[in-house]
Order: C-alpha cells, then sequence, then structure tokens
C-alpha cells in the first residue's frame, strides 16, 4: 500500500505549528482589536473536526478569561429561525474550508446583530473571510486527505495563541515544550505502527477524556470512524462511569488520553475500575508511572500544563488512526461517503 496524504500531512503539522512562532505579533494584534470591543461573552461555531477544536476553546478560553463560553447551534439560525440574541458577544467561526453555508450564516446574523466576528479558517478566499470581522488564516498549506489533521493542530495552536494574546502572556517558551514532544512522537512512529496491529480486527471501542481532553477523545472517535469506519464513542471519563460503564466487559477496548495534571487522580481511579472489568486498556499519557503499573499505550516526554495537552495528545492519537487505516486496508485519504468539504445548511 502506497503512502497516503494523511501521513504526510501528519508529518507536516510540525512545520505547520514552528511557523506559529513567527506569528505572535499578528496575534497580539488581532487581541488589541478584540478587547477594543466590550463582549460580555465568547460563542464558537464549528462543525466536524473544527467543533472538537472549539470544544477544547471553550474550556481554554473559559479557564483563562473568566467570562462565559458556548458552542452554537447552528440549526437555530438555518432552519428553525429562532437566533440567540449574540449582539454582546466575540463569536468565533472555526472552518477549514470556510464554506459551511450554517457557519456563514451564523456569521451573517451576528454581524446583523451587532457582534463582534471572527474566522479561524486555511481558506483566505472562502465565503467566511469575506463576511468575519476579523480573520486568523491557519496557513497549513492545502489539505489533500479527507481527514482534517494538520488543520486540526493549526486550529488548537490559533486558540492557544489567540488566548494569551488577549491575558498578556507569551506562550513561546511553552509552545517549544510541545515541538519538541512533537518530534520525538515522529521518532516513534514505527512504535506507533507496532502498537496498532493488535487492533487490526477491532469494530468498535469507547475513547475517554476528561475536561480539556474530552475535545481530543472526540477528534479521535472521529478520526477512527472516518478513516477505520470503526464504531468509536467518544465520552468524558466522568460520564462514563454512569450508565456506558455497562461496555466495560472482557477484552472492550477502551482508549483513554490521560495527562498529568488536576484529573489524573479520576483518571487513575477510571483506569482501575476498568482494569478490575477486564477492558483492554490502551493510554496516551505523559505520566510515565502508568507503564509501569502495566498500562500499554503510547507515552510522551513533556511536562505541560493540563490544558495544553491536548495540542500534545493528539498528535500520537492521529499517527495511531493512520496505520490503524492502513492495516485494515481502507484508504484514509478517501473514505466512503465523505468529502473534504461538507455543505450542511
Amino acid at each position: 500500500m502506497s503512502e497516503k496524504f494523511m501521513i504526510k500531512e501528519i508529518r507536516e503539522s510540525l512545520i505547520v505549528l514552528r511557523d506559529y512562532k513567527n506569528r505572535w505579533e499578528e496575534f497580539t494584534d488581532i487581541s488589541k482589536k478584540i478587547k477594543s470591543h466590550n463582549f460580555q461573552n465568547i460563542v464558537f461555531v464549528a462543525r466536524g473536526s473544527s467543533d472538537n477544536a472549539a470544544t477544547w476553546g471553550k474550556y481554554y478560553l473559559e479557564s483563562q478569561l473568566k467570562v462565559p463560553v458556548s458552542l452554537c447551534a447552528p440549526s437555530l439560525f438555518t432552519i428553525y429561525k429562532l437566533p440567540p440574541n449574540l449582539k454582546s458577544s466575540l463569536v468565533i467561526a472555526i472552518s477549514q474550508s470556510g464554506e459551511s453555508e450554517d457557519i456563514c450564516e451564523v456569521i451573517n446574523t451576528a454581524n446583523n446583530q451587532g457582534a463582534l466576528t471572527l474566522g479561524i479558517t486555511n481558506n483566505p478566499d472562502g465565503k467566511l473571510t469575506k463576511i468575519t470581522q476579523l480573520n486568523i488564516l491557519l496557513k497549513a498549506g492545502i489539505e489533500k486527505s479527507v481527514a482534517a489533521t494538520k488543520t486540526y493542530l493549526a486550529q488548537l495552536t490559533s486558540i492557544y495563541f489567540l488566548t494569551n494574546a488577549l491575558i498578556g502572556r507569551n506562550p513561546l517558551e511553552e509552545f517549544d515544550k510541545i515541538l519538541g514532544a512533537m518530534e520525538d512522537i515522529l521518532k516513534k512512529e514505527e512504535e506507533i505502527k507496532e502498537k496498532v496491529k493488535p487492533y487490526k480486527f477491532m469494530e468498535y471501542c469507547v475513547i475517554l477524556g476528561r475536561g480539556f481532553n474530552l475535545a481530543t477523545a472526540l477528534e479521535t472517535a472521529l478520526k477512527f470512524k472516518e478513516t477505520s469506519y470503526i464504531i468509536a464513542q467518544a465520552y468524558s471519563s466522568a460520564d462514563f462511569m454512569h450508565g456506558p460503564l455497562a461496555l466495560a466487559t472482557e477484552g472492550f477496548p477502551i482508549f483513554f488520553f490521560v495527562p498529568k495534571g488536576e484529573s489524573f487522580s479520576h483518571s487513575l481511579d477510571v483506569l482501575n475500575t476498568l482494569k478490575e472489568k477486564g477492558s483492554d486498556l490502551f493510554i496516551f499519557s505523559n505520566e510515565h508511572s502508568l507503564a509501569d503499573r502495566g498500562y500499554d499505550g503510547i507515552y510522551m516526554n513533556c511536562d505541560i500544563p493540563e490544558y495544553l495537552s491536548p495540542i500534545l495528545f493528539i498528535y500520537p492519537a492521529q499517527i495511531f488512526a493512520y496505520y490503524l487505516a492502513e492495516i485494515k486496508g481502507r484508504d484514509p485519504d478517501n473514505p466512503r461517503n465523505i468529502r473534504k468539504v461538507t455543505i450542511t445548511r
């Protein structure tokens, strides 16, 4: 099987993200324009992988700016014609293509209501850039694979840089740690490929993440679905411990994002419970003590705050998803039934 665009673009992510270090002034300029508006809350509007990026954005912006952040329901604008009042909002639209009609309809309504609108997109010539008042371009280059990889990482990084600009904190030293860890992950590509092999015949699984890494679980589940056609369900690990825990039977595959930080104690409790049930556990973590406890997975060498771990943790998960599709004989560049730009109303 010839190498696909998806893995090439995963590798290119490191180049794309390194370039953000040269764009700090751009983000400080945008933050000044945003701060000149007296917004009371932030609303994200997105679909697909972009919506997963927005999920992390909600957690991160809310934690750092201390203002309410929500995810928009586009159908209220397009189908039901019952939009909320966004006059005092900063409305951030995230769209890789910049062409989604429902996303653009939300922005048009927000503009008419007097909101401040910001677009985060990879397409400088898309509809979105023409109607938003401010724009952040991902500058990730053309993404040929249907599965979003480098653009997703660029979306997370754009939110990260924008947030730090808004709070007046220079993130470059902290960001270097992520870049260094990503370099290490690329060196482990063959190791990740080997770790995929036991899952060749997997048809369903659960993917867990708590708090900031709920977005990582959602995005990984999407990658498994669209590239390997696996029934992959993402949950907050807290929610999973309620009704969905019934799924945790002997040999049931569960992938779990477990960062160092505030949620680790909770995650360890969940792991212990799942181990007792006999579930097949696979861990993505920067806490190496889990390996000493016998938990298989991919371990990263990076000491960063938990709120930043989603930028790093999705990287090995993307590589895992690619090789899972490869071993199953799928074409991750051209999944059945879907295309790169999805037009929703």
